[in-house]
């Protein structure tokens, strides 16, 4: 069909158009760009670039200063304290009152002492001076409230080290939304007290509200990637950089704000999600308090003084155009007319009306033969609509189905933590992340009676919606099953299976593990069908594996006989369930994510609470095997606190 097309152009409008239209086009239009954005534009931009860097470096760097200020006062104090160990209240009054009235960035300071280490006959004693007007107010923490478990005391004293908190709200304190800087003081290896110094974060928006570069508005985000300040107050500790990105789908911005929370330094671009209006986004750390400082400037603004040069440079086009424009009116009064014709049924096919016909077009040219394929397109695409409707309505049967069937799924897995709060001898958390809509892995933990929590992770062969049904039927039986308060896992796990078995046409089998759990003595009795992922994580990070107990996966003989064996953890110990969807993900060389590199993200993510761990691990999952997840992944810990 395209070769007898070809042929039976006589007179090549292809020519044409080269001849006296593109080619002048072509020459004019790159002598343009050239002058205009090949000598000047890359030049501009780098510059302005080092420029940016600099100067959002340097605002960085005041930023800094104030917060090594406000430091630098706490330290002072600690030094004081650890010095004098028993410093009279008259003397460490008048120096945290000295310490505040030099430097106006702090809001307030205090002096938190450990249990019996502070005032005679006091078992907590933290006195606390800060601003409330022109005055400063004074008021000991200690009566106000259990300072031991709060994150300014908490944290420096686990850590043996200097820290900067998130911003939260001071009730009691200060009544004020503040960050606070902690010094432990240290004596012989023992913890005498912690020197607090806090900056009220109205205090902070004040100072960077103040800072404008080149046109565009600057924010400050947490070590989390959260806003500490931002121009649109509402997304100040409500949102996150992330959060942002996520809502926009903006994958660019969410690699910027993980390069933000690393701490490091850089520029990059990204279109406006309401206007499209390409901006820059300038970022550099905050060094003392491991945060960023960014800004955000429109292109346009950069861009403003090679505009200028634009100017200058479209003289040049105007004059170039003017000799298109005679050279298109020249050449389109043989060829416009026919063309009007195209674009007048063109018009009738894009309003819907395939029955339209082209007629009245001759010639041997290249638009005598398009007026014919057009005739013939339109044909083939009656037909093609015809058929890509039907698709396209059993596509979205099949999407919906699969929303749905997803939708029910999660709804039968635990997702709101923590799971039980009255509950404070344990911790609890899991995720399901599907490799398809629906998954096969599920995971389950629910009251046996008050003293014994049931655990659950189990997988089945297979993936999709037959493993999403074969896991549904497998849940409700254990769950039914461990109904009975004198039922064991291994009980369990005998009964279950014999019921899988029975007509089992599909040949699917489950690995399931069954734990009761004692949240009072820790005692862990537990059974395993086949199932390769269970871990206990000490509160020293290591690591073991449970005995697998050498029974088969469930769904293929009826008759096994389950065991089960009894183990204890304790305090601080937590237990690891997990599926080979983590250990068997490969990343883009082929090469596994395997047990080590899972087991080593565990002992290093020891000392955090069991969402941060499993935010860890999903996130270097998903570093590791970027798209190609293969399998389903799911990850469920438990910690004995008590």
């Amino acid at each position: 069909m395209k070769n007898n097309s070809v042929s039976r152009v006589k007179h090549s409008l292809r020519k044409k158009m080269i001849l006296y239209i593109v080619i002048p086009l072509i020459i004019i239009y790159a002598l343009a760009v050239y002058l205009t954005y090949d000598l000047g534009r890359a030049t501009a931009i780098a510059h302005t670039k080092n420029y940016l860097v600099e100067l959002t470096g340097h605002n960085a760097a005041e930023l800094d200063n104030l917060f090594c200020s406000v430091s630098a006062s706490a330290e002072s104090i600690a030094d004081t304290v650890d010095a004098i160990i028993d410093i009279d209240d008259d003397e460490l009054f008048s120096l945290i009152k000295a310490k505040i009235n030099r430097n106006d960035d702090i809001y307030g300071m205090a002096i938190a002492y450990e249990p019996g280490k502070g005032k005679a006959g006091r078992e907590l004693y933290s006195p606390y001076f800060f601003r409330k007007g022109s005055v400063l107010a004074y008021t000991d923490l200690a009566e106000k409230y259990n300072y031991l478990s709060c994150d300014w005391y908490r944290i420096p004293k686990g850590l043996g080290a200097p820290y900067w908190t998130e911003p939260y709200f001071d009730e009691g304190g200060g009544d004020e939304l503040m960050i606070t800087y902690s010094h432990p003081v240290i004596d012989k290896g023992e913890l005498i007290a912690v020197a607090t110094a806090d900056v009220s974060l109205n205090e902070l928006e004040e100072v960077v509200s103040g800072i404008s570069i080149m046109g565009g508005y600057t924010f400050i985000v947490s070590r989390t990637g959260t806003f500490l300040y931002h121009p649109i107050k509402d997304y100040v500790m409500r949102e996150s950089i992330f959060s942002l990105a996520r809502h926009y789908n903006m994958p660019d911005i969410r690699k910027t704000g993980r390069k933000m929370v690393e701490g490091e330094s850089g520029i990059a671009s990204y279109p406006d999600v309401e206007t499209g209006e390409k901006k820059w986004i300038v970022y550099t750390p905050i060094e003392s308090c491991d945060w960023s400082f960014a800004a955000v400037i429109p292109e346009a603004e950069i861009l403003t003084s090679i505009r200028r040069s634009i100017m200058v440079q479209s003289l040049l086009l105007l004059v170039g155009l003017f000799v298109i424009i005679f050279l298109i009116i020249w050449v389109s009064i043989g060829i416009t007319r026919p063309v009007r014709k195209l674009a007048l049924y063109a018009e009738h096919i894009a309003d819907g009306n395939l029955e339209s016909k082209i007629e009245k077009i001759k010639g041997n040219d290249e638009i005598g033969e398009l007026g014919r394929i057009f005739n013939e397109m339109a044909e083939n695409l009656k037909a093609h609509i015809a058929s890509l409707m039907k698709a396209t309505k059993a596509r979205e049967a099949v999407e919906s189905e699969l929303r749905i069937a997803r939708q029910i799924q999660e709804s039968l897995l635990p997702g709101i933590f923590p799971a039980f709060p009255e509950n404070k001898e344990f911790d609890l958390y899991g995720r399901n992340l599907p490799a398809k809509e629906v998954a096969g892995d599920f995971y389950d933990f629910y009251f046996i009676d008050p003293e014994r929590l049931g655990l659950m992770i189990a997988d089945v062969s297979g993936k999709g919606i037959s493993a999403g049904l074969y896991m549904v039927i497998a849940r409700t039986l254990a769950k039914i099953l461990c109904r009975d308060k004198e039922s064991s896992p291994a009980g369990v796990l005998t009964e279950a299976n014999k019921i899988l078995c029975q007509d089992n046409d599909t040949c699917m089998f489950i690995t399931l593990f069954l734990a009761y759990y004692n949240i009072f003595t820790g005692e862990t009795t537990y059974a395993n069908a086949g199932h390769k992922g269970s871990l206990i994580l000490s509160k020293e990070g290591l690591i073991s594996e449970l005995e697998g107990l050498g029974n088969m996966a469930m769904g293929i003989s009826p008759g096994e006989i389950y065991r089960e064996k009894i183990i204890k953890l304790k305090r601080e110990d937590t237990l690891i369930l997990y599926t080979d969807g983590i250990t068997d993900a490969t990343g883009d060389d082929g090469s596994f994510y395997g047990s080590g590199r899972f087991m080593g993200k565990l002992s290093n993510s020891v000392h955090l609470p069991l969402k941060e761990t499993v935010d860890n691990v999903c996130r270097d999952l998903e570093n590791f095997q970027k798209d190609n997840q293969f399998d389903d992944i799911t990850l469920l810990l438990l910690k004995r606190l008590c």
